[in-house]
């Protein structure tokens, strides 16, 4: 009979599927890395001075108006104290709060998206492999004591516990990254990229609010005036007043704000943006494509093995071990591939 091994063209392919999957499960973040608490203590932080009045006092020989420019009463020591509170401060400090609350939002819906796709895919090449180490724990016991009967050499002895150590060393990093990115919420996640572009648009409407807030200024304010020294010192030395000033570019700021709101969705769903459809779209082919291949690989790889398991001999078995070994890892991939392009599918709504 004549047998057929795995060809080194498809060993590369192998190695290449197992480097693509890893750089893809490389990049997502943990479920609380900090992002929401970081944006919304600095909207906190700034929002405080737009919700809080001003307390001011000026002492001194202070200038005053008059018809002829501003001018300073030689004799007269002045005390100006009060508070002012800007009331337009309360649109634009909740402004301020809305928009964090609103980053925050995207930032989860971009990591439903980014991390939970992945989770599934490592999840499935976690159980193909684990569920691989037993199997290989008896092919090691096995020749273990073959070895220490004299019944295979130190090299083949070797060779096999390589390769069990670099199974379970795969097993582990999936088990690890699966550790570092959140479970997956129950039920499914169609439409969630549709939600990312729902909560960067609602990011975008805030940032939009805050530009206007900042055109306007509404504020009231009240103390105490009065001159210390003398005669000039004034019989009614309490004031309050209020004011109200527009920026007159707020007339031409409604373009400018359209113009940013069409520009950011056009790039959000461009393929510029990595989270955009047109980049989904891509990605979802392309890891049909390592499906393909990957099932491609499976099939010959099985074959082959069925085929060695119908020899006997000391060399049939040697290369059965190869051929399983390399069928886990081919398997693994596939399972990677197709739970990945599944939750793919799942996010697109599709």
């Amino acid at each position: 009979m004549r047998l057929a091994f795995p060809a080194l063209p498809l060993r590369r392919l192998l190695a290449a599927a197992l480097l693509a999957a890893s750089l893809l499960a490389a990049s997502p973040a943990r479920a609380d890395d900090g992002y929401c608490d970081y944006v919304q203590g600095v909207a906190a932080a700034e929002s405080a001075l737009s919700l809080s009045p001003e307390a001011y006092v000026q002492y001194g020989r202070i200038e005053q108006a008059s018809p002829n420019g501003p001018t300073v009463d030689p004799g007269g020591l002045r005390l100006i104290a009060g508070v002012r509170y800007r009331i337009s401060g309360l649109y634009e400090g909740f402004a301020m709060r809305g928009r964090a609350k609103a980053d925050c939002r995207r930032h989860q819906a971009f990591e439903a998206v980014r991390s939970e796709t992945v989770y599934r895919a490592l999840e499935a090449r976690a159980k193909v492999l684990e569920g691989a180490l037993p199997d290989a724990e008896k092919m090691l016991a096995q020749t273990t004591s073959d070895f220490e009967a004299r019944r295979t050499t130190a090299q083949e002895a070797n060779a096999l516990r390589i390769r069990v150590e670099e199974l379970r060393r795969t097993a582990m990093e999936t088990r690890q990254a699966l550790r570092d990115l959140p479970a997956p919420a129950a039920g499914d996640h169609a439409g969630a990229l549709a939600a990312f572009h729902r909560a960067d648009a609602d990011v975008e409407s805030r940032e939009a609010a805050l530009r206007r807030a900042r055109a306007v200024d509404l504020s009231v304010r009240f103390g105490f005036n009065r001159y210390l020294d003398g005669a000039n010192a004034g019989s009614t030395p309490y004031f309050s007043m209020i004011s109200l000033g527009v920026n007159l570019g707020l007339l031409w700021q409604g373009f400018g704000n359209s113009r940013a709101a069409e520009g950011r969705k056009r790039l959000v769903r461009s393929g510029r943006d990595p989270i955009s459809e047109e980049a989904t779209n891509a990605l979802v082919e392309a890891t049909a494509k390592r499906a393909q291949d990957t099932a491609a690989l499976e099939a010959d790889l099985s074959r082959q093995y069925e085929a060695l398991s119908r020899v006997g001999g000391e060399d049939s078995k040697r290369f059965r071990q190869t051929v399983w070994f390399d069928l886990v890892k081919a398997r693994a991939e596939h399972a990677y591939n197709e739970a990945y392009l599944a939750a793919l599918k799942q996010v697109l709504g599709s």
